[in-house]
């Protein structure tokens, strides 16, 4: 068999943008920004992670209607947690309260939202996946943070992967990338055989 790896695409940009309302295209998120402000892929990608987990500076608040919103929601989120003492996750209502989180401050408080959200999201992920999965040869051998690994045995075909990928995706909301090799050092990106 070979190891398969599906890898959401901009996952913590594409959670904070369902959390905040915005819309991205089909298209990558980190190409959306590159078109959107005449940079390059590499350069969106930078820039979109140091604002998601670091400052976002105001020029980039007035310009950007994505880290707008995003701007918003954090302060939104941390006079939450002031005024109650707790925030209260998305998916499964865990509480987070203030006497347990030492030292937080507006955007570290964020960093943790977005650490909850992607782990509830992924849980709530492997809930549907598991029990459509469990009676195949090919076994689910790894999850970490934004990425799932499977053992695939190739007598389950292409269909199966094609299952794997649509409940990973939730309907499109989270695209993924796919990959395949005989280890992590000889993957090998074989999205393009799922395009329709």
């Amino acid at each position: 068999g070979k190891l398969v790896e599906f890898d959401y695409d901009a996952y913590h940009l594409r959670l904070i943008a369902e959390k905040v309302n915005y819309k991205f295209s089909d298209e990558s998120v980190h190409q959306h920004f590159a078109d959107r402000f005449n940079i390059s892929y590499k350069e969106a990608k930078g820039l979109s992670f140091k604002y998601l987990y670091g400052f976002i500076p105001h020029d980039v608040v007035q310009m950007n209607p994505y880290f707008s919103r995003v701007y918003d929601y954090i302060e939104e989120l941390w006079k939450e947690f002031n005024s109650k003492e707790f925030i209260v996750s998305d998916i499964y209502n865990r509480q987070l309260h203030k006497k347990n989180l030492g030292d937080m401050n507006a955007n570290k408080l964020f960093n943790y939202t977005i650490q909850l959200m992607e782990t509830e999201n992924n849980m709530r992920a492997l809930t549907k996946l598991i029990p459509k999965i469990k009676d195949y040869k090919s076994k689910l051998i790894l999850y970490s943070y934004d990425s799932f690994l499977l053992d695939f045995n190739m007598e389950d075909g292409l269909d199966y992967l094609k299952k794997v990928k649509g409940i990973l995706e939730q309907d499109g909301k989270y695209p993924v990338k796919v990959s395949w090799g005989l280890n992590y050092h000889e993957m090998k990106d074989i999205t393009e055989k799922f395009i329709d």
